[in-house]
């Protein structure tokens, strides 16, 4: 049995099965105002290991809001936001990611001109050598993109073609591998599909 949780929002979540462990994201009461605006309400939602929790929504009931919370965008203004059971206010996605959060937007956040190894490691690259003079260790970089991805399933010929040039599946494929490699214990995906041709998200 599955529950269900509607935010005052209009917001539903499909919610824990009654067998599940204790939830790695939990939200309690929680809720965002700016200012006199108040952009979600009374929200309650628990995220455990190994499942898929689909957050759905009319336009404007919060959807974006929630997930900016979570990924350490936005700080909460009511209510509770626990990781493991300890109550959190993320500051930065980088908090969230050190905490194992990582969020894959709908854009992918990819540099269409790079080659697929420079986008993986895009702000976290590999280097060697001494300081001060350490450079990038692209041998390894790539070597490592190229097994997370084909753990992936997607086996690429050339690495340093530009990201630009795959189809929206691969490209996503390359994101969701990278947050995983990087410590990802939670991954959402804002708008899955939006990256998927018509025949792939139908």
């Amino acid at each position: 049995m599955t529950d269900h949780t509607t935010s005052p929002n209009g917001a539903t979540v499909k919610d824990k099965p009654d067998t599940a462990a204790e939830p790695i994201v939990e939200l309690k009461g929680a809720g965002k105002a700016y200012g006199n605006v108040r952009a979600l309400h009374t929200v309650d939602l628990a995220v455990y290991p190994s499942q898929v929790t689909c957050v759905l929504g009319d336009n404007g009931a919060g959807k974006s809001t929630l997930i900016k919370i979570i990924s350490g965008l936005h700080q909460h203004t009511e209510g509770e936001f626990l990781i493991d059971g300890q109550a959190v206010h993320l500051s930065t996605p980088r908090e969230a990611l050190d905490k194992g959060i990582a969020t894959v937007y709908q854009d992918l956040a990819t540099v269409p001109l790079m080659p697929v190894w420079r986008n993986f490691f895009l702000g976290s690259e590999m280097t060697k050598g001494p300081w001060p003079v350490r450079r990038l260790d692209i041998a390894k970089m790539k070597a490592t993109a190229d097994q997370e991805l084909r753990n992936m399933g997607i086996i690429l010929d050339d690495l340093d073609q530009p990201i630009g040039t795959l189809s929206g599946g691969q490209r996503q494929s390359v994101a969701i591998a990278r947050a995983v490699y990087f410590g990802a214990r939670v991954l959402i995906l804002d708008e899955p599909t939006a990256a998927l041709g018509v025949k792939q998200s139908g």
